[in-house]
């Protein structure tokens, strides 16, 4: 299958991905990518039937970085690979199975839950200089910082820290998630991140192992299963990943629903009406309409056929989410946002094994951060018809939300400050 978009579509630059999502569906949902020497599936039963097989498809670090660009820098991104070859979605049985085990023990549903109040109090000091500022970008004013100071507070990490860990780990997404020539360009500032961030808690575990707190990294440092814990490279390897997993796809999730909403207004006053009973399903839905994580990759340990073509063993097998998500076979409407759509089977947050951490966290903090935009934010409106897209590879997500408040609410919010 030819297509003109083809080489934008691997290297995810499409702001609109999605009528070249349909015509894979339509017309070869088993598709061999030539120039990324990879499979992609589309269909929703195929994906959702596959992406819980781990007796036949197994992760691959070496699937994501095989490009011949890193043989020009392959002694330098070496320590790269093995650290993000160390992240929870990268591991197989056994060591996924130990590994996820001993984080249950620590990350658990009662220490998510528990993280509600300063969630909320977040939430407000965000929207408040969000409404203060009247026009803002809203991806820079909430959506980027709400996730990042929640993970980093559950982590523990002193605020005057906080900086030089989100800069750490962005600069080592910036190798994780790139592509061609901008991945062999990231190597050098990857490598410097890998650095600070390896001194950064090996510091911080430190003082955990000595004077044990009551956050996060604490539990994970003394998490022991059966007189096993995690090691020092898991343990950096995880409070990266925590952090790649709680904020950037949660990131997307707040400023994909958020533009969702002003994009449609019937479901934006629908939303505002009834935000209590209706944050549940619209963080779902709004989960499957942007699918801030387009893909899952995995590598058949056998040959498999699927509708009458063979992938061999050994070849990448890439399970692309969000062409599932939008697929009619699965979903009425599938290009129509309806917050409340039930059921919502969508695999935005993976499925098996692999399914996603940070998911009840980034549930939470969509529940709480929605319902305090519509009541707080009632006129809230974009102040732009152009929404750029983040062209980084594997994500879809706003990099730009330009939004106005409205002189009404910046009115309401002045006599309530005034009142306090």
């Amino acid at each position: 299958m030819h297509d003109p978009d083809y080489d934008a579509f691997c290297r995810q630059r499409l702001e609109n991905p999605h009528p070249f999502y349909a015509r894979l569906r339509e017309q070869e949902p088993v598709h061999w990518c030539e120039s990324m020497h990879m499979w992609f599936l589309s269909r929703y039963d195929d994906i959702s039937a596959l992406i819980r097989d781990r007796r036949r498809l197994i992760s691959s670090r070496q699937s994501m970085y095989t490009d011949p660009l890193l043989s020009e820098n392959r002694e330098l991104a070496s320590p790269l690979v093995d650290h993000i070859g160390l992240w929870l979605q990268n591991l197989n049985p056994p060591q996924h199975t130990r590994v996820r085990e001993l984080i249950n023990l620590a990350f658990t549903p009662r220490m998510v839950e528990g993280t509600a109040p300063r969630i909320e109090a977040i939430v407000s000091r965000l929207l408040d200089e969000t409404i203060d500022a009247g026009e803002t970008d809203f991806v820079r004013s909430f959506c980027l910082p709400l996730p990042a100071l929640v993970i980093c507070e559950m982590l523990g990490i002193p605020q005057q820290e906080q900086a030089r860990y989100r800069a750490s780990v962005e600069g080592l997404m910036s190798f994780s998630s790139g592509a061609g020539t901008a991945l062999n360009d990231a190597i050098p500032r990857a490598r410097a991140s890998l650095d600070d961030v390896t001194v950064l808690f090996d510091e911080l575990i430190a003082q955990r192992r000595a004077h044990p707190a009551g956050d996060l990294l604490s539990s994970l440092v003394t998490a022991e299963a059966d007189g096993d814990r995690l090691g020092r490279d898991e343990l950096l390897a995880l409070c990266v990943f925590l952090f790649v997993a709680g904020h950037d796809t949660t990131m997307g999730l707040l400023a994909g629903g958020t533009a969702a909403l002003l994009r449609h207004p019937e479901q934006w006053a629908m939303f505002k009406s009834d935000p209590e009973g209706l944050a549940e399903s619209a963080v779902e839905e709004f989960v499957r309409y942007e699918s801030p994580v387009t893909r899952a990759v995995r590598v058949p340990t056998e040959d498999i056929e699927i509708r009458g073509t063979t992938i061999p063993r050994g070849q990448t097998l890439t399970m692309l989410l969000v062409a599932a998500n939008r697929d009619p076979e699965a979903f009425a409407n599938p290009n129509s946002i309806d917050i409340q759509r039930h059921p919502n089977k969508h695999l935005g947050f993976g499925y098996g094994i692999h399914f996603c951490l940070g998911a009840p966290l980034a549930r939470l903090e969509g529940k709480i951060a929605f319902r305090a935009i519509a009541e707080r934010l009632p006129n809230l409106e974009l102040a732009t018809d152009h929404v750029p897209y983040s062209p980084a590879l594997g994500k879809r997500s706003i990099s730009s939300l330009p939004i106005r408040t409205g002189s009404s609410t910046r009115r309401a919010h002045r006599l309530i400050r005034e009142q306090r």
